[in-house]
């Protein structure tokens, strides 16, 4: 004989489900990262098939399709770090109080905002909605222009992937 289940149940268990899927959803889907925000070890922007992580190891990498095209090359520096959008306009990683990579775009206190576009390009933008910085991993038809600059970042391999723009308006 088949039993069934009574609608009490029913209510509980897909309530149930429904606080698990709450509880299961990732720190931070969205893919715009403000001034004073942070992304701690784990965390991350997504836009598409595009993730990009603060790593546990303190390496903060841009993926597409799970394959790393951008990274601060900051992994085993140090430890608990996090990545801290300012609102000067510097994008930085910190160990504790400890400065591990930036982006060198500090400037005047703005509402800046880092964002992961469509066509997978990192960028800062200032409060004019001006691109001050890139990653330069933009793809297809881009809506940014990257100028290339001798801005390199703080990692220690220097190789060419770890290089970023900076971008004048």
């Amino acid at each position: 004989m088949a039993s069934s289940l009574s609608s009490p149940t029913i209510l509980l268990l897909l309530s149930t489900a429904a606080l698990f899927s709450l509880l299961t959803t990732p720190a931070s889907a969205d893919n715009r990262l403000n001034a004073n925000q942070l992304l701690e070890p784990g965390q991350s922007l997504a836009q598409g098939a595009y993730l990009f992580i603060m790593q546990q190891d303190c390496n903060l990498v841009l993926y597409d399709n799970g394959g790393a095209v951008w990274a601060t090359g900051t992994n085993g520096q140090a430890s608990d770090c996090v990545l801290n959008m300012q609102n000067d306009g510097n994008l930085v990683i910190y160990s504790d109080s400890n400065v591990i990579w930036a982006s060198n775009t500090n400037r005047q206190d703005g509402d800046y905002f880092l964002l992961l576009q469509r066509d997978r390009n990192v960028v800062i933008y200032d409060n004019a909605n001006n691109a001050i910085w890139a990653t330069g991993t933009n793809i297809g038809n881009a809506a940014v222009d990257v100028i290339p600059h001798s801005n390199s970042t703080a990692a220690t391999t220097g190789a060419a992937q770890n290089k970023v723009k900076e971008l004048y308006p």
